[in-house]
């Protein structure tokens, strides 16, 4: 993309997103922290970045570091977000760790979900190695964003998700080709490095403070100017002056420190820069009071957005969120509310933490306000007013799969259930996912019928647009499910129907294998998973059960010669 293209896109900021490799040109002050990690993630097989939310970790990595090293010639696996996805059901491979899934779908997105699902990290690395002109190994480099998803306290399973970890620390000791860079929040690093320090691995930490007032001035004058600003320089001190950030002020920053706040920098500069551009007036107003309107309707927004995503009235994270403006320094502690009944939960919580509204103190013991320039903003959202419809209502299918990855189940249960029921009423494809995700919930809590009964909705939802491969696969979900209820015939038959489809999806063979050794077919399922592995799909899954049906037989036949 050009630069007056990506100009035109956002303007000089990018608001609350992270910066992507597409907006390199935008992400400015940045430089020598770039060549820091890219310079330690060489050196290294283990490198964990560090730093408090909002101070740009996300976009350092995916707009600097990403960026240097591909233009290098280096072999980059994507960056994104873990989600789990219902387009390959949690019941074909119930085996294998769904973060360890979910993250080879982000990192190989053209072999889901045909060929990466029942593959473990290692194995996938192992199969996908490649060597340089000297026959070595080219290093493969491999980020792990947000991995404070798998510290913190949260509603999903702790066990998954510390198995899920063991099995990638284990993968970056026994592939020297691997470079894995992990990004995690400050507050969570010490739990992170008693995990690290298990390991037979070097590891190397990087630590990312916010901007000085001298660099964010820097950073917004140049942004201006490539925008074509004639009043950058006035602009960007008036900018900085609103939001930077004095340690005696609270808010858990340091005493003494004098900040800028990336995060806060970025969505600022956007509101006003949307508001201003094109009307002939300065970018950043002399008056406090616009400054402060244009940030209470950012947080008004923010508030509905996060209200919508966990289906309570925005007056729930408003209130909550006023209290810790209110206690200051001293915070608010964490919320033990787990249902979404009119409380405040930790999922609200986490949701506010991650949109840079909130930060937790230094111990973890209580929320503080993230920035002290949002004090006066929030007051003035009192009381909280309705938001225009429309705004702040996300995907309900993303925010689904936001909630299952993060274990609040009920939550995205109720969430796939309103998708379904909304109006206008959602597409087939998105209706089948929908309805696939209650399935997966159904199955993991144990309530097979029920999960059997929304495998075969979508089954006919997907029969209905002709998409073949997805019927088979929500067809071998139904089956095991069937076959756990102790209905047999249907089992078998709804099995027999997806073999006749399948072709070429290695992932799905290895979870018709399972199923065929489930319903007491060893020999054929033995065939099935043989295939599956030349396949080049679901290779552990299929060779740990062909392992497990070889003992079995051999006891068997060990047990019938006495």
């Amino acid at each position: 993309m050009t630069r007056a293209a990506i100009v035109h896109a956002h303007g000089p900021f990018v608001g609350a997103r992270p910066f992507r490799a597409r907006d390199r040109r935008h992400f400015l002050g940045r430089r020598s922290e770039t060549e820091e990690v890219v310079r330690s993630w060489s050196r290294h097989r283990l490198t964990v970045l560090h730093g408090d939310n909002g101070v740009g970790k996300t976009s350092l990595v995916g707009a600097g570091a990403l960026p240097a090293l591909t233009d290098r010639g280096s072999t980059v696996l994507p960056l994104g977000e873990l989600r789990f996805d219902p387009s390959f059901p949690a019941a074909i491979l119930p085996g294998q760790n769904p973060y360890s899934r979910a993250l080879l779908a982000l990192w190989s997105p053209s072999d889901f979900p045909t060929h990466g699902p029942g593959t473990s990290i290692t194995d996938y690395l192992r199969t996908h190695e490649s060597t340089d002109r000297q026959g070595l190994p080219r290093p493969v480099f491999a980020v792990l964003d947000q991995t404070e998803l798998l510290l913190r306290r949260s509603a999903a399973p702790e066990p998954v998700r510390r198995d899920f970890l063991d099995e990638l620390f284990t993968a970056v000791e026994h592939r020297p080709d691997l470079h894995l860079l992990l990004t995690v929040r400050t507050q969570h690093l010490d739990e992170l490095r008693r995990l690290v320090e298990k390991r037979e691995v070097e590891h190397a930490e990087v630590g990312l403070a916010p901007f000085t007032p001298g660099t964010a001035t820097e950073v917004v004058t140049r942004s201006l100017t490539l925008a074509g600003s004639r009043t950058a320089v006035r602009d960007s001190g008036r900018l900085v002056d609103q939001i930077r950030a004095v340690g005696e002020t609270g808010s858990g920053l340091r005493a003494g420190d004098d900040t800028v706040e990336p995060a806060l920098l970025q969505i600022l500069g956007q509101a006003l820069w949307e508001e201003a551009n094109g009307t002939g007036t300065a970018l950043v107003p002399d008056s406090d009071a616009e400054v402060d309107r244009v940030l209470t309707v950012h947080l008004s927004r923010v508030l509905a957005e996060v209200a919508h995503e966990h289906l309570v009235s925005p007056e729930v994270p408003h209130a909550w969120l006023r209290a810790v403006a209110e206690a200051g320094p001293r915070g608010v502690g964490r919320p033990a509310c787990e249902d979404p009944d009119g409380e405040l939960t930790p999922g609200m919580v986490h949701a506010l933490e991650d949109r840079h509204l909130v930060t937790a103190n230094r111990d973890g013991s209580a929320y503080l306000l993230r920035h002290p320039r949002l004090a006066r903003p929030l007051a003035a959202l009192s009381p909280f007013p309705p938001a225009p419809r429309g705004q702040g209502e996300p995907n309900l299918l993303d925010a689904a799969r936001v909630a299952h990855t993060r274990g609040e189940t009920a939550l995205a249960a109720e969430q796939a259930r309103r998708g379904l029921s909304s109006r206008p009423a959602p597409g087939p494809r998105e209706r089948a996912l929908l309805t696939a995700l209650l399935g997966d919930l159904a199955f993991e809590r144990g309530d097979h019928r029920a999960a059997a009964g929304h495998y075969a909705d979508a089954a006919r939802q997907r029969e209905a647009v002709g998409d073949g491969a997805a019927v088979s696969r929500l067809l071998v979900a139904e089956a095991r499910n069937r076959l756990m209820v102790g209905e047999r015939s249907a089992g078998l038959t709804g099995l027999a129907a997806a073999e006749g489809r399948v072709h070429a999806d290695p992932s799905l063979r290895a979870g018709i294998g399972q199923v065929l050794w489930l319903a007491g077919q060893g020999s054929s399922a033995l065939d099935v998973l043989e295939g599956a592995m030349v396949g080049g799909g679901g290779i552990t899954e299929a060779r740990r059960t062909r392992g497990e049906i070889r003992a079995e037989q051999r006891g068997a036949a060990k047990g019938g010669t006495r």
